[in-house]
């Protein structure tokens, strides 16, 4: 399922809703955008998914795509990535705090960690992950287990 965020992400919720029994909500007002990534061979077929939430469990925004042949921490990476971008063209929610969370370590240490430069493939990707971060009223980029991310990992 594909929406447009800038039209639909926020302005109207879906009504299912996340379930706290597999799926942390994040704490007070923020969001949480849960990103996830498959892929079929090293490399191969790459399909990336996102479920941003609040912390009711409502779900606000979902997105998925093709974004064709890479590997498994290639896809975690442009996961994160389409999820930003997504957040920063929305007004509604680049004032506000956003956690992003990811069941793959090493993405996350990619993009956490400004003196690790990562994979040199992905070193742009990353750079603009971080310059999207800074239109944020305040973010994370969290390491999730496979079993705390299963709503993004489901659609995956």
């Amino acid at each position: 399922m594909l929406l447009n965020v800038k039209e639909s992400c926020v302005s109207k919720a879906i009504s299912r809703k996340l379930t706290p029994e597999i799926w942390s909500p994040p704490t007070g007002n923020n969001l949480k955008f849960n990103v996830d990534g498959t892929t079929r061979g090293k490399p191969g077929p790459t399909g990336i998914v996102g479920v941003l939430g609040n912390s009711q469990g409502r779900i606000l925004c979902l997105f998925s795509a093709f974004v064709g042949s890479h590997d498994s921490n290639a896809d975690e990476v442009m996961a994160i990535h389409k999820a930003c971008v997504l957040c920063a063209s929305n007004h509604l929610l680049t004032g506000r705090n956003i956690e992003f969370a990811s069941d793959s370590l090493m993405a996350v240490s990619w993009i956490n960690n400004a003196s690790v430069i990562g994979n040199l493939k992905l070193i742009n990707i990353i750079y603009d992950i971080r310059e999207h971060l800074q239109q944020f009223e305040g973010w994370t980029v969290i390491f999730n287990s496979r079993e705390t991310n299963s709503e993004a990992d489901i659609l995956a």
